[in-house]
């Protein structure tokens, strides 16, 4: 747990977890940028429940957390 709780305060920033957002998602409008984030999470936690490797796990795990980050900043965009 205290390894998870570590690696939350690392924040990688989603563009270097998904490639797929890095070259084409985040050129989109911000709209829907946070419409992927938001079905990257759901998809994601969707995998966690089913039986995946250790390695899997932590990526998706890292994943989701660099999912919400992204979508807070694009929040923030869009009250601005």
């Amino acid at each position: 747990m205290f390894k998870f709780l570590r690696s939350e305060s690392k924040k990688t920033p989603l563009a270097h977890l998904d490639e797929l957002f890095k070259q084409t998602i985040s050129k989109l409008p911000v709209n829907e940028q946070i419409a992927y984030c938001q079905r990257l999470i759901e998809s994601s936690k969707y995998q966690l429940t089913q039986q995946c490797p250790k390695k899997d796990s932590s990526y998706l795990k890292g994943l989701i957390l660099a999912a919400d980050d992204e979508i807070q900043k694009l929040s923030s965009i869009t009250t601005d």
